[in-house]
């Protein structure tokens, strides 16, 4: 059985949790966003180089994308050499050259470097990743952020990364067995971040057995986890920490 590992849940400021990112492993290994403090949360989980075949990043926004130089060069000087696919928005390939060449210059190289791979993702289409397929859609975030739907061997997890739930992701998640949502605020939804009354609902609408939340603001955790507390619900709610996991 597929299973989610919670590597970080925080959002891009709190002090205390990394940054929201989550390891997936089923009949692939895929790293779902990797933000400036994931590369130490990630190795606290695993030391091995080539455990990974791809990493999705969500949207572009630091706190889900820049921990990648780190990680990618640890994978290299830990002596990976299987190829990785790095599978994001349209323009991904030009973005991923530009951050690794401002962070660590010519360490990618290919005469220096296993293959590296970035993969465009086109918003609505299916994805193949051996026997994984990924179908993504736009949240209402501030920029274009990719939500996503895994399916593998009949399971399905769903992952928003940031942004308010919409219409396309709203169908996306229909049926998920496990969904992953960001949940900024406890109270009055935040512009391009989802409330946690809108993913209750969303969580509801969509028929999802268990519900995770994370991205909470820091200032809302204790106010996010009484409401969460109350009341009964036809699936399970859960609040991962780091190193938390969840079948799917």
């Amino acid at each position: 059985m597929a299973e989610i590992t919670f590597v970080g849940t925080g959002e891009a400021f709190d002090p205390e949790l990394p940054n929201t990112s989550l390891l997936y492993r089923g009949s692939r290994t895929v790293l779902f966003d990797c933000g400036y403090s994931v590369p130490q949360a990630f190795w606290r989980l695993s030391r091995n180089p080539s455990l990974l075949d791809a990493v999705y990043v969500t949207h572009l926004h630091a706190d889900h994308s820049f921990g990648l130089p780190a990680l990618l060069l640890w994978m290299r000087d830990a002596g990976r050499r299987r190829p990785l696919q790095v599978l994001g928005g349209p323009g991904v390939e030009a973005w991923l050259k530009k951050l690794l060449d401002l962070a660590y210059p010519l360490s990618y190289a290919k005469d220096r470097c296993y293959s590296i791979e970035a993969r465009a993702v086109t918003p609505g289409r299916v994805l193949s990743l051996g026997r994984l397929r990924l179908t993504n859609a736009k949240s209402a975030h501030s920029v274009r952020n990719l939500s996503v739907r895994v399916e593998d061997a009949g399971r399905i997890f769903c992952y928003s990364g940031d942004g308010a739930p919409s219409a396309a992701t709203r169908a996306l998640y229909r049926g998920s067995h496990v969904l992953v949502h960001e949940c900024y605020s406890g109270g009055r939804a935040v512009k391009g971040h989802a409330s946690l009354a809108e993913v209750l609902e969303l969580a509801e609408h969509s028929a999802v057995s268990t519900l995770c939340l994370l991205h909470i603001a820091r200032a809302q955790k204790t106010q996010v986890k009484k409401r969460v507390l109350r009341g009964r619900r036809r699936f399970r709610v859960l609040i991962p920490a780091p190193g938390d996991a969840v079948a799917v």
